[in-house]
């Protein structure tokens, strides 16, 4: 009996320590996130500071084509890719996140895979060889010649580890905005239908549904996406599961790639995790309207972009207008 007491106090002084530890750093993210408002230098506003981030930026240097993101607006880049052995992999999960810390919301919007535009280092080519052939470097200036942005930070997973982060999150609330049905190897009749509505996914639901492409183009793909991605920073964050935190946090660290450092993941995610709401996070798109299919001289089906018609969407979701 006193073996079993002595783990349950251990068990409830572990739990303790996690919470205030995550309380302490809640409360130091609050008041540098009130003097970046305020304009205020110092603390950990160090960390945010860039008081010209297109000093020497070879792609951003006219004023005229880039977009003028706001120092308080901070972007990560998410990658998915489809590594195989023996194979290598593309990026075909490109989704750009940018968090508003005066406004602690999150725009999300998903570049398509086949987008044929230059290169840099490689000339024209599609927008999800640009990390395989030049890593971060690459696909960060790629961004910038051809959208007139470069991302804060990458985050790049591969399929296990996306499915390991499924795994650690449980269960996740997908709010599906569109009907679809796909071929699906989890049913028995070998197909699955999704309505609209809060959908409960389990690990294997959730990848299938953001992987399934037999019946569905890459602009859908894209949607499903930001459905995964929004479900799962809503999980992780909620005051309900912040006890199941140390254990998400840990997946990430053990299965991406990142540039990313612990604190950029606090002044990130604490300031942002209590106002997770049904209006939190907003999706945009990029729509046909900006894009023609097409097909190139070496017989290859790509999109090419509207450039102003995404730079329009772009500075949308990145508070620039």
């Amino acid at each position: 009996m006193k073996k079993e007491s002595t783990k349950k106090h251990g068990c409830a002084f572990s739990t303790f320590l996690i919470v205030l530890v995550i309380l302490i750093f809640g409360v130091m993210v609050g008041v540098s996130l009130n003097r970046i408002r305020e304009g205020q230098p110092g603390f950990l506003t160090n960390l945010w500071g860039t008081p010209d981030k297109y000093v020497d930026d070879p792609y951003l240097s006219n004023e005229a084509t880039r977009i003028n993101v706001p120092n308080h607006v901070k972007t990560i880049m998410l990658l998915g890719s489809d590594y195989q052995p023996e194979i290598g992999f593309r990026t075909d999960v490109m989704l750009l996140m940018a968090f508003n810390t005066k406004t602690n919301k999150v725009n999300l919007i998903s570049f398509p895979r086949d987008l044929w535009m230059n290169i840099p280092g490689l000339g024209e080519q599609r927008l999800n060889v640009a990390y395989p052939f030049g890593e971060w470097q690459m696909l960060s200036d790629a961004l910038a010649l051809n959208f007139g942005f470069r991302p804060d930070h990458y985050m790049l997973a591969d399929f296990e580890g996306f499915k390991h982060i499924l795994d650690v999150l449980g269960p996740i609330d997908v709010e599906v905005t569109e009907r679809m049905e796909d071929e699906c190897y989890l049913d028995a009749s070998g197909w699955r239908v999704v309505e609209p509505g809060t959908v409960t996914m389990e690990q294997w639901d959730a990848f299938w549904y953001v992987r399934a492409r037999m019946n569905s183009s890459d602009i859908d793909r894209n949607r499903r996406a930001m459905e995964v991605i929004k479900a799962m920073g809503k999980k992780a964050f909620s005051p309900a599961h912040l006890r199941n935190l140390p254990n998400v946090i840990r997946a990430v660290f053990r299965t991406i790639e990142t540039d990313m450092k612990i604190n950029d993941y606090i002044l990130y995610a604490f300031p942002l995790s209590k106002f997770f709401g049904d209006d939190m996070f907003r999706m945009y798109r990029i729509e046909y309207d900006n894009l023609s299919p097409g097909v190139t001289e070496g017989g290859a089906q790509v999109l090419y972009p509207n450039f102003e018609g995404i730079k329009e969407i772009l500075r949308e979701v990145l508070d620039a207008n």
